[in-house]
């Protein structure tokens, strides 16, 4: 069992909200070495040429400019910052008074057609809720075999996905199966009647009528754990996904939420109830998102996790390796195979397998597609 020293998906600032930006900031800074070394290597392998003085490079979504402080010298100098944030432009602008910055949304990007070399990203993808739109606009704006090179090193946001799922007929809920605190005082035949699932999976999509009707049942017999329910008693996708990332980010939400789900669930399977639930990536989700959509006018080059290690003496005794992975921190007491692609992969020099500890790791989730022949 592994414990959870931090999650990032905190809503006590919104994502439009230029508090924000200091938040992840700090949450990056421990990371940054590796998450560069990530975005330098993948960079170098798939876009060889970006450095190149003629090389036309652009940003959609770029914040307080927090990719521009992982990029080669090189590519910087190359580089049109675009961000729609008035706010956020503002906050880039005065940490690098030097870069050249425009303020557009990602469907509507200043630039002639056919006119980039290459289109990064670092968190966007997975806050756009008209992915094909940016798809065709990036594709318009690029010249043929030209890339797009989207990271994703925090916590997936769950804005996009939630309406989806309740579109779908199902209600999102936090992973209460894998909480370590609930699991150790679970029985085994009440770990038997949890869904199953792993660390990582974010999510749980509970069957919306199944849920609705034993809630109304509940709530019909003034029983008390209702109120324990808070947003999930008139699922609304917005409130639900501000509500998620709110209890994600403060552990004693979190644990009083994945208690009174964990309640809901053990009675209503105990006493027969249709339940059906599973467990979701939002990574995989995500990921599964874009391949499809970049189907249309793009050729897909790859789309999973980068991961880097260096080892580190500084960690606590009895853990042999801390990993931040999905937006999560765990001290691990055993050895984890490290999700993805190793790094040296991307830098062309041969695979160091970690076999022991001490040793901290992160991984990124890299996307890159490379535009076809209109």
């Amino acid at each position: 069992m592994s414990a959870i020293l931090f999650d990032d998906r905190t809503s006590s600032v919104r994502w439009s909200e230029p508090s924000l930006l200091d938040h992840l900031q700090r949450v990056r800074r421990p990371w940054d070495g590796l998450t560069r070394r990530i975005v330098q290597g993948v960079l170098a392998k798939v876009a060889p040429s970006l450095g190149a003085s003629d090389t036309s490079l652009i940003e959609i979504g770029a914040g307080n400019g927090q990719l521009r402080e992982w990029l080669p010298l090189e590519c910087s100098a190359n580089l049109i910052h675009t961000e729609p944030s008035t706010q956020f432009l503002h906050r880039l602008r005065q940490r690098f008074p030097e870069a050249r910055t425009i303020q557009a949304e990602a469907t509507q990007l200043p630039f002639d057609a056919g006119s980039a070399e290459a289109i990064l990203g670092l968190c966007v993808f997975d806050s756009l809720p008209d992915l094909s739109a940016v798809r065709d606009e990036l594709r318009r704006v690029l010249r043929p075999n030209g890339v797009v090179v989207h990271f994703l090193d925090l916590a997936t946001n769950p804005d996009c996905l939630f309406p989806e799922l309740i579109a779908r007929g199902e209600i999102p809920l936090t992973n209460f199966a894998r909480d370590p605190a609930l699991l150790a005082v679970l029985t085994e035949g009440q770990k038997a009647l949890l869904p199953t699932t792993t660390d990582f999976d974010e999510v749980l999509a509970v069957d919306g009528r199944a849920f609705a009707k034993y809630v109304q049942m509940l709530e019909s017999a003034g029983h008390p754990l209702v109120q324990q329910l808070g947003a999930y008693r008139e699922p609304n996708p917005y409130r639900l996904a501000q509500e998620y990332m709110t209890v994600s980010g403060d552990p004693a939400k979190l644990l009083a939420a994945n208690k009174a789900l964990v309640s809901l669930t053990l009675s209503a399977r105990s006493l027969g109830r249709d339940w059906p639930i599973r467990s979701i990536s939002t990574r995989d989700h995500l990921r599964a998102k874009l391949t499809s959509t970049f189907s249309e006018g793009f050729r897909l080059e790859y789309a999973g996790p980068a991961s880097a290690w260096e080892t580190d003496a500084t960690i606590p005794e009895g853990c042999s390796m801390l990993l931040r992975h999905a937006g999560q921190t765990r001290a691990l007491k055993e050895m984890f195979p490290l999700p993805g692609t190793l790094i040296e992969h991307w830098e062309g020099i041969p695979a160091v397998l970690p076999t022991s500890g001490p040793i901290r790791a992160c991984t990124v989730e890299v996307f890159v597609a490379c535009a076809r022949e209109l």
